[in-house]
């Protein structure tokens, strides 16, 4: 096979390189000026002045017009971007999505662990409740001790049973001469209608607690201070209406007060001879025995322990208390499966003059013992004249 010959080189001419100028030589900075001379401007060339600028009218009819067309040119779901398989797993995707999930996940667990500590509290204190015998009879000293700290204990739990919507919405009744009974620390001071009121008389067998109402209602009702009235006395022990009020207080209100008594029959009595006879209204928002059997039971076992710690039994039988008092019922509302009690009742007739019956028969014997008391001293004093 014949060989092709060879091609011959060829030197490829390179192109020429262009000169490259050398740079500028400034002139030394004593001889250039330190201001440079204004360009001098012809006077025939002069700068026009701005015109204003004419907004044109727009009708209603066009402001119509123009806000349909704006209506039928926004996005809809269609127009929305769809991302492509390859774009969902890149990197920059999946870095926004684990952005996304990170608060969720972060409040599921904490949701997840208040309600595990919740479950492991409820199994340990079933499992360490004492007897209902175990537990005394009179357990006012929880409330002397818990009166500083008693309200950031229970506001979480009013909170989520939604207690203080119902305090706001009970104390919205109130009116004319009201009487609170079991007012505690005041949780209920807050929802007062003060205009509503002529005079407001808030009682409490714990003084601490008194005393924390009293200054709750200072800084919430400063204006209002002139006609309020603080009395540290039983709701069971006959009260006293303020003047102005000699046919007794036109409404009140009791909120969780019946659980913290022995005796809750004889208290229904006795704020029934506090209110007036005609006209007059009893307000009660209590909580106890639910609609389920199952949530009973849970009560009935936690209620020892319960009462050891907070003072109040809070598996009594509402209605059943209300029935035996013999007191009108208008009206009863259940809420948190039945275990949160409203309540609304009427004063019955001549059940007043009955107890102020027994007021005057008790304050006779009071004064007989204290007049034979005074006597015995006297004659005991006399012995050494």
């Amino acid at each position: 096979m014949a060989k092709l010959p060879k091609v011959p080189k060829t030197a490829i001419p390179k192109p020429p390189r262009k000169p490259v100028p050398p740079p500028p030589r400034y002139e030394s900075l004593k001889n250039r000026p330190l201001r440079p001379e204004p360009i001098a401007r012809p006077q025939s060339q002069s700068i026009p002045e701005p015109q204003a600028r004419e907004i044109p009218t727009l009708s209603t009819n066009d402001h119509i017009e123009r806000l349909r067309r704006i209506w039928e040119e926004r996005p809809s779901a269609s127009d929305l971007k769809v991302l492509t398989p390859e774009q969902m797993a890149g990197p920059a995707h999946q870095a926004r999505l684990k952005k996304w999930r990170q608060w969720p996940i972060f409040f599921c667990s904490m949701a997840a662990f208040g309600m595990g500590l919740y479950g492991v509290q409820l199994y340990v204190s079933l499992t360490t409740a004492p007897n209902a015998s175990e537990v005394p009879e009179d357990l006012s000293d929880r409330f002397d001790k818990e009166a500083d700290g008693y309200d950031e204990k229970v506001n979480m739990a009013e909170t989520m049973l939604l207690l203080n919507k119902r305090r706001k919405d009970m104390m919205s009744k109130v009116r004319g001469h009201v009487l609170e009974v079991a007012v505690g620390t005041g949780r209920n001071i807050p929802y007062y209608p003060t205009k509503q009121c002529a005079t407001v008389t808030l009682l409490d067998s714990s003084a601490p607690m008194l005393e924390v109402a009293k200054h709750k209602w200072k800084d919430t009702h400063k204006e209002y201070f002139s006609r309020v009235f603080f009395k540290h006395q039983s709701a069971v022990d006959p009260i006293t209406p303020p003047y102005g009020a000699q046919d007794g207080y036109d409404t009140v209100v009791q909120t969780m007060g019946l659980c913290s008594t022995n005796e809750p029959v004889k208290l229904l009595h006795s704020l029934e001879a506090a209110t007036k006879e005609d006209g007059g209204q009893i307000l009660l928002l209590e909580h106890g025995k639910s609609h389920y059997e199952w949530l009973n039971s849970f009560l009935d076992k936690s209620a020892p322990n319960h009462a050891l710690e907070h003072g109040c039994w809070w598996n009594k039988d509402i209605g059943k208390i209300v029935e035996e008092s013999g007191l009108e019922v208008v009206n009863i509302k259940r809420y948190n499966f039945g275990t949160t009690w409203w309540v609304e009742l009427k004063p019955r007739k001549g059940m007043r003059k009955q107890v102020e019956s027994v007021i005057e028969k008790v304050a006779e014997a009071a004064k007989g013992e204290g007049e034979t008391a005074a006597q015995k001293a006297r004659s005991w004093w006399s012995l050494w004249r």
